[in-house]
């Protein structure tokens, strides 16, 4: 990986944040992290066209880096190819592996900075729907307040909804928030299935949004720990796509809006 790379949104322009190795620092966990430091974390499913021509790979923030915390949480962002070595390592998974509830069931082996097409796509995450409305709605990035959470897929801890609304602002290092660059996510599938809520794209303010009319959407209740379980609040998602770079289209689930308690009802997509 070169020593500064940008981080885009989906049209290929940059987002403001950069990628270093110095931030790379991976912290063990639960789930799966980066065998050692200075290793971007990819989503290799698809390559998506910048607006030079070249192509694009996701990379994977969020936690999992030290501090393993939201004061830490590296950002998200799609990177060039250009940047990156055209190999790295790819974790395959080994079910057959029982270790450790610290330890990955599985292993990380070499292979090509290609695409590989997951599980998920094949069910038909981030698949085009029939009913793509040629209407657009605008992208208003907003936050979700910090006591709006959702229960794991085991219903022992809880999440911030606040990863999709303003996670730019209101989560990671605090030089980066006070730099008040705006963004959202774009995610494959929603948090109502197992392993749901996996980013696909930033999403920057003012970006255009088509929603898919034949795909139901999705209202969950959010609450404020997973011990209580108190209400306070609600979060709905549509389905939809937002442009790239080559005039195609990336689908994927966003955030519509959220009521916080008995607050006025906050709209992250309008008209």
């Amino acid at each position: 990986m070169k020593p500064v790379v940008p981080l885009r949104f989906a049209d290929g322009t940059p987002s403001g944040f950069n990628l270093t190795a110095d931030i790379l620092q991976p912290q063990p966990a639960g789930g799966v992290w980066c065998p050692a430091p200075g290793l971007a974390r990819l989503d290799a499913r698809e390559l998506v066209p910048a607006r030079n021509g070249e192509r694009m790979l996701f990379h994977r923030g969020g936690w999992g880096f030290v501090g393993q915390d939201s004061g830490s949480a590296v950002h998200y962002g799609h990177i060039l190819a250009s940047d990156i070595d055209t190999s790295g390592l790819k974790f395959q998974r080994i079910d057959s592996v029982s270790g450790l509830p610290s330890v990955p069931r599985g292993k990380w082996i070499e292979a090509r900075t290609l695409p590989w097409a997951g599980k998920g796509q094949a069910a038909g995450n981030g698949s085009a729907c029939d009913g793509l409305s040629v209407s657009a709605m605008t992208v208003r990035v907003r936050s979700i307040p910090a006591d709006m959470n959702y229960l794991s897929s085991r219903q022992t801890s809880s999440i911030p909804y606040a990863i999709y609304g303003d996670p730019s602002e209101d989560l990671g290092a605090r030089e980066d928030r006070t730099r008040h660059i705006k963004y959202t996510l774009l995610e494959w599938s929603w948090i109502n299935v197992r392993g749901g809520g996996v980013a696909r794209a930033l999403v920057k303010e003012g970006e255009k949004f088509f929603p898919c009319t034949d795909v139901p959407s999705i209202v969950l209740a959010s609450v404020s720990d997973a011990q209580s379980k108190h209400h306070t609040g609600w979060v709905s998602a549509i389905y939809g796509a937002i442009p790239t770079a080559d005039n195609g289209r990336l689908y994927g689930w966003m955030v519509s809006a959220h009521r916080h308690g008995g607050d006025p009802v906050i709209f992250h997509l309008t008209n």
